[in-house]
């Protein structure tokens, strides 16, 4: 990379940073992302080779894998240097791409821009299929990431490859992996929360850093160590109580994982500390705006065979409340378990383009010792604790250029009142929905449709032992689902509006939509997350027009920005109720090796 390439980066960051506050903060962005024509993935035909090639700067002749794995193919690269724009990874393998459906079939890539497991056709999607989160050049869940072809080192194309493999014994199959990353946001909040924080405008900025270890001990056994640290500041800043905003420095993840081959499937299990991403967005997501994300205890089994999968999991959320470095601890006040499986449809040609479809079905279960019941009486709660069962189904991929994800979900359970109080029934669902056309020939290949949801409420109304008609989503749904404000959650909704993606550049990605919500039940409060309320009462189900959009711009492969805005237009009786309309912006950068 050239001075004057670091030049011009450092200047494009330091401008998004003044851009909305003097102070630095943590990063994690991106839209979900729109699919790309790769243009480092020539298009001619592909053939069968009888041996294994791989990709070189010198522009050899190459062996790459679709998104299946299923076959070997022809990609010829063109002579690069290791820092060529050519080689950058897709947007699409964004860690937090999956939100939004988006054309299942990867282009023919060199296998020096994809670092995925052994999954199969699972690895659709750049990865998000097997439920560890996206992995396509970097991962989510950074342990995700396979990086055992940098054995050959013709596939190493990057300065930093050497940190990616380090071989400790002669066969090479005992190697370290080294990780890190760095991620800032910038917030500004004209009337945060509806205006509710009293805190206007705010000025908000937070950071986080984290370095992995991910050492493989052959090829049934490995352990994964990471480390985080977290803060954050701003003027007339709010919401930063807890400690996932603000931590010294922790073990962020720790864990050891065994894998093998049993009954013609690769089965393996995970004890320890750990990230998990093995449900739908909209109930679960890797944590975009606190600086740590979700840290989970316990045990984790999957096994996968050809066209189907199943992942089984028992969780504890870890507390990271106490301050002092390396004190965080496993917390049993929150758990989540349950079983997730996915069944890879066979592959179909729909108008002349590759189709993938996936049905997944799962249970989630969790329990929150602390989680508030609000009462007809604004500003009161009944204190309490919650036990929630969740099966669901979820159909998504593409059938051609349409690209779509529908789900359904039915919550049952329990609210338990503190104090021995007596307890209340759940009855509550979720239906979740986007369908796009991929306009895969038109400039920037826009995909274009519109997204639903409809997620149930309860009634104050009635008595308090009645059965609660609210669904939870208590973890962190993707914040580019519906609402990058955060200001709405996934309760007590429905949604309706356009959603277009599209990619102006090879390295770049817009995502605009204009949802509009209402209140499911009028009887019941609006929610910006599960666990929280706002104490406005409007009369009328309109709530607000969020019209939003976002920017990614991937300068390499280790440095990306984005730029976020978004409007929130509250209605008329929200207003009349104590609430206000104003803007929300944020700006991100993020460092990965």
């Amino acid at each position: 990379m050239s001075r004057q390439t670091v030049a011009w980066i450092l200047l494009a960051s330091t401008s998004t940073f003044t851009l909305l506050s003097p102070e630095q903060g943590r990063a994690e962005t991106a839209p979900h992302a729109a699919h790309l024509t790769y243009p480092h993935a020539n298009a001619q035909k592909a053939t069968q080779l009888p041996a294994k090639a791989t990709p070189t700067a010198q522009g050899a002749t190459v062996t790459s894998k679709t998104a299946s794995q299923s076959s070997d193919v022809v990609v010829k690269a063109p002579p690069l240097n290791w820092n060529s724009p050519s080689l950058l990874p897709p947007l699409s393998s964004r860690p937090e791409a999956y939100g939004q459906p988006q054309t299942l079939e990867l282009k023919p890539l060199p296998s020096a821009l994809l670092h995925q497991g052994p999954w199969g056709v699972f690895n659709s999607n750049t990865g998000a299929a097997a439920g560890f989160g996206t992995v396509g050049y970097y991962a989510v869940s950074r342990w995700a990431e396979d990086w055992s072809n940098l054995r050959d080192k013709r596939n190493r194309i990057d300065a930093m490859d050497v940190l990616k493999y380090i071989p400790l014994n002669n066969k090479g199959d005992i190697y370290l992996s080294l990780s890190g990353n760095f991620r800032q946001h910038n917030f500004y909040d004209q009337r945060a929360g509806f205006g509710a924080t009293k805190k206007d405008p705010a000025y908000r900025n937070n950071y986080r850093w984290n370095v992995g270890a991910d050492l493989h001990l052959g090829e049934h056994v490995r352990l994964y160590g990471e480390l985080m640290s977290g803060q954050a500041a701003g003027i007339n800043y709010y919401g930063y109580a807890g400690g996932r905003w603000r931590s010294r420095l922790d073990a962020q993840q720790a864990f050891v994982e065994v894998r093998g081959r049993v009954l013609n499937a690769t089965v393996g299990g995970m004890a320890g500390r750990m990230t998990f991403l093995d449900a739908p967005p909209y109930f679960t997501a890797g944590s975009v705006y606190p600086s740590l994300p979700y840290s989970w205890n316990g045990l984790r089994g999957y096994a996968f065979w050809k066209n189907f999968r199943v992942d089984g999991f028992y969780l504890t959320l870890t507390d990271t409340s106490p301050s002092a470095m390396f004190h965080d601890k496993v917390g049993w006040k929150t758990r989540l378990f349950g079983v997730y499986t996915s069944y890879a449809l066979p592959k179909f040609t729909f108008l002349e383009r590759s189709s993938q479809i996936f049905v997944d079905t799962f249970y989630l279960g969790f329990i929150l010792a602390n989680n508030a019941m609000p009462t007809a009486v604004p500003g009161t709660s009944i204190a309490g604790s919650t036990h929630r069962d969740t099966p669901g189904v979820r159909i998504w991929g593409n059938a051609g250029p349409i690209e779509f994800s529908v789900g359904a979900m039915w919550q049952g359970g329990e609210f338990r009142p503190a104090n021995n109080g007596e307890s209340r029934g759940v009855s509550a669902y979720a239906l979740d929905a986007t369908v796009s056309w991929r306009f895969a020939h038109w400039p920037g290949h826009p995909a274009i449709g519109i997204q639903a949801d409809d997620v149930s409420g309860g009634n104050l109304k009635n008595s308090a032992t009645s059965t609660w008609g609210g669904f939870m989503s208590p973890f962190v749904p993707s914040a580019y689902y519906l609402d990058m404000s955060t200001y709405i959650g996934q309760s007590n909704i429905i949604t309706v509006g356009p959603i277009a993606t599209i990619t102006p550049t090879p390295n770049t990605t817009l995502l605009l939509k204009v949802p509009a919500v209402w209140r499911n039940s009028t009887n019941d409060v609006v929610y910006p997350n599960g666990l929280s309320f706002y104490n406005f009462r409007p009369h009328g189900g309109y709530t607000a027009t969020l019209p939003q959009a976002s920017f990614t711009w991937r300068a390499t492969r280790h440095v990306t920005l984005s730029l976020d805005g978004e409007y929130i237009f509250a209605s008329r009786s929200m207003i009349k109720a104590g609430a206000s309309s104003g803007a929300f912006v944020q700006s991100n950068l993020e460092l990965t090796f």
